[in-house]
């Protein structure tokens, strides 16, 4: 858990005090409800206070007040109270479009160190209103687009989250907010995702080639009519009729029948000992490397990670078990 909390500062960094804020205004939001997906936000979770613009609209009718009653200018007093009405009523407006809404889940593939962390926050508007001008954010500079929901409909708004180094990362809590429908007030809710995500290391830029020291050829083991064709073999008792080669076996004599095999591709297993480096992130991003290289040649490849290893296979579910099992390597879960 140290190892979280430290890279969560390191891409995200805070003075002292700033944390410190951080971390008491943390246990006062969680303690008004909930603060993790799904959730539904009510009156106790959500915050609204006028935008820089609404402060100085009512500065501005603070003064046409004060100046309406000094004159007895009854257009003056009438102007007033109808913004005055105008304001309240955006007020509840605002308020209105996040009151109900609900934050079913937020998703991220893994990226690789140095890339955003493209994280969806899924938005349902359960209570049939339709919802505009729906934001969300970690701070001022890393915000999403605009969304607007309509009734009873889902939506995705996506956050690019800053990441720096492998391993897994907390996200700190996220800002939802809006502004609809005039802009003169502001209301928000936090929330955090659901769980952490895990990010990939960087791979290598400039590598050395793949290993081929490890490399087996395997022959050809059986396979089905799904695999490649292999040659004609005797027929016997308990195979299959549609394998028998009718035109084979006239033209000689003999029952034949079609021989199907699966043959083997080079197979390696990528070790940390055999990766070049002058300390460990730069052994893991050569291996990173390898495995990307290895994934694109189709080739079985396996990983050996100190008393860790996986056995040789290929596709997208083995790459990105190796990969996760790069990005977890020396960090506690």
């Amino acid at each position: 858990m140290s190892s979280t909390r430290s890279s969560t500062r390191r891409a995200f960094p805070e003075f002292p005090i700033a944390q410190a804020f951080r971390a008491r205004l943390d246990g006062w939001i969680r303690r008004r409800g909930p603060t993790r997906p799904p959730l539904t936000l009510g009156y106790r979770q959500i915050y609204i206070l006028p935008t820089a613009f609404g402060w100085g609209v009512g500065g501005l009718l603070f003064a046409m007040l004060l100046g309406s009653l000094n004159f007895n200018n009854n257009l003056g007093l009438f102007t007033t109270f109808l913004v005055a009405g105008i304001a309240l009523l955006a007020m509840h407006a605002t308020h209105r479009n996040l009151e109900g809404l609900r934050i079913e889940h937020c998703q991220a593939a893994s990226p690789f160190a140095g890339d955003p962390l493209e994280l969806a926050v899924t938005l349902h508007d359960a209570r049939g209103r339709g919802r505009s001008g729906l934001v969300v954010e970690l701070d001022r500079r890393r915000r999403s687009h605009a969304l607007a929901l309509e009734t009873w409909s889902r939506g995705e708004l996506v956050l690019a989250v800053p990441t720096h180094e492998r391993g897994w990362i907390e996200i700190p809590r996220i800002r939802l907010r809006t502004r609809f429908p005039i802009g003169w007030f502001e209301a928000w809710s936090w929330f955090w995702p659901e769980r952490r995500f895990l990010v990939w290391p960087r791979p290598a830029g400039h590598a050395p080639p793949l290993p081929t020291e490890s490399e087996r050829h395997i022959p050809a083991r059986p396979g089905d009519e799904s695999d490649e064709f292999h040659g004609l073999r005797e027929w016997r008792e308990g195979d299959p009729l549609h394998r028998i080669a009718w035109k084979a076996s006239q033209r000689h004599g003999v029952l034949l029948a079609r021989q199907f095999g699966r043959p083997e591709r080079g197979r390696l297993v990528l070790r940390l000992a055999d990766a070049p480096g002058a300390d460990l992130e730069q052994r893991i991003s050569v291996l990173a490397r390898w495995i990307l290289d290895a994934d694109a040649a189709g080739l079985e490849y396996g990983l050996e990670l100190g008393s860790e290893s996986l056995v040789p296979a290929r596709g997208e579910t083995h790459r990105t078990r190796c990969l996760n099992a790069l990005a977890e390597f020396g960090h506690k879960r």
